[in-house]
């Protein structure tokens, strides 16, 4: 038969016990006993905690791997970014400037050009509107805009000096500092 390996819980568990039982013991025997199963069990929690703690530099060593892929991947991101400006800019040009100067020399008299795989007409629209100096513009035209944001910073200052503020509340959580 197997013997199940003891948690980390269980082990505390007993160390209580067995403490408790040792506080309690008159006897010297028992309580030599006692103490050697104290330190048995000590050895046995520090066991553990050794192997937690591995356990979690290997998960920060995991998480620090992730934050480099994602930081290539970002950088890949923006050199993709960089490539399609490019782009956007060489298709922007050819449709602005090159297309409409070989229609407007090489195309007939009604502005068409036409090759084996399309057909270019020069025609004229309006452009983009173009701000040449904002404070002549009429307040008709002006956009007033802001952003509603909550301020979790200040309120959490203001929580965990014992003010209560409708809307949010904050809770004291465990937590435990590697050094």
């Amino acid at each position: 038969m197997v013997v199940p390996k003891k948690t980390t819980r269980d082990l505390v568990g007993e160390y209580v016990d067995v403490h408790t039982q040792l506080e309690l013991t008159q006897d010297n025997e028992e309580q030599l006993e006692l103490e050697s199963s104290l330190t048995k069990i000590q050895q046995q929690i520090k066991k553990k905690v050794d192997g937690i703690d591995h356990f979690m530099l290997e998960l920060s060593r995991r998480d620090h791997l992730i934050d480099a892929e994602i930081e290539a991947i970002k950088t890949e991101q923006t050199r993709l970014r960089v490539r399609k400006k490019a782009v956007e800019g060489m298709k922007d040009f050819f449709q602005k400037n090159l297309l409409p100067m070989i229609v407007d020399e090489l195309g007939d008299e009604n502005g068409v050009y036409e090759t084996n795989t399309a057909r270019y007409k020069l025609y004229e629209t309006y452009g983009p509107v173009i701000v040449t100096n904002e404070k002549h513009i009429p307040d008709e035209y002006k956009i007033m805009e802001y952003i509603e944001k909550v301020d979790k910073k200040t309120a959490r200052k203001d929580l965990t000096a014992g003010e209560e503020i409708p809307g949010f509340h904050i809770e004291k959580v465990k937590r435990v500092r590697r050094s």
